[in-house]
């Protein structure tokens, strides 16, 4: 069976795992010790997903990585070198895996959406623009699974994300983050919000903001204190 072009486990190797599981209850677990573990099922639950993700973790990123060495090979024409990517341990809620490929600027990112669909941009230069996370290597990063900007953090400032510790997006990643989203889907993101780049300035302190509109995509700024409902960060795991 295939889901999302993933082949996914045949209905005995979930029989196996199943037995291996009731092979890990003690023979001597009392009736009291099982009522406890019933009344703490949530923590067991999470903990089982912890040590499933450790264990088969290599293999679901393998199957990220060879998406993201195609994204690269057909859309930059690279052929991309992750033999030795770190990759952060992944966070529930945070299904989208980001490669950004060394030596990729916010000018070069931009150029190549501008090859794809429409575009406009407050200023020539964006690689005048500074992020928390540069590219003098190959990094990954964790992002939610949204085409709209994260609601968790919307009336949020770039100074709110720092002041909370919100790990937030960088204009670079946006710009990738779109580039593959298009590629996978043919749509865009944020149509209806704006993507709060709270990992990069501009000099002089300025935030961008990335968003949809009008048919092309538009990388704009604001301050460190503007804050809206429709302004909001992307936070990352990194």
């Amino acid at each position: 069976m295939k889901k999302s072009g993933t082949v996914l486990a045949t209905l005995g190797q979930i029989k196996d795992i199943i037995s291996v599981l009731i092979q890990a209850i003690p023979s001597t677990l009392t009736k009291e010790a099982a009522q406890k573990i019933i009344g703490n099922k949530g923590r067991l639950i999470k903990e089982l997903q912890r040590i499933f993700q450790e264990i088969a973790g290599a293999t679901c990123h393998e199957e990220f990585l060879t998406e993201w060495a195609r994204f690269y090979q057909e859309v930059f024409g690279i052929t991309a070198d992750f033999s030795d990517l770190g990759i952060p341990e992944k966070k529930e809620g945070f299904p989208w895996l980001l490669v950004m490929l060394k030596g990729l600027t916010a000018n070069k990112l931009f150029d190549k959406c501008k090859e794809q669909f429409g575009t406009w941009r407050y200023t020539e230069d964006l690689n005048a623009i500074k992020s928390v996370r540069t590219t003098e290597k190959t990094y990954a990063i964790w992002l939610r699974d949204r085409v709209e900007a994260d609601e968790e953090n919307k009336n949020k400032s770039a100074k709110d994300c720092e002041k909370e510790g919100i790990n937030g997006i960088t204009l670079e990643e946006r710009l990738l983050l779109e580039l593959w989203y298009f590629w996978k889907t043919g749509k865009h993101l944020d149509i209806q919000n704006v993507t709060l780049c709270s990992g990069s300035r501009y000099p002089y302190g300025y935030v961008p903001g990335v968003g949809w509109f009008d048919g092309r995509l538009d990388v704009d700024y604001c301050s460190t204190d503007n804050a809206h409902g429709d302004l909001r960060s992307r936070a990352a795991v990194s």
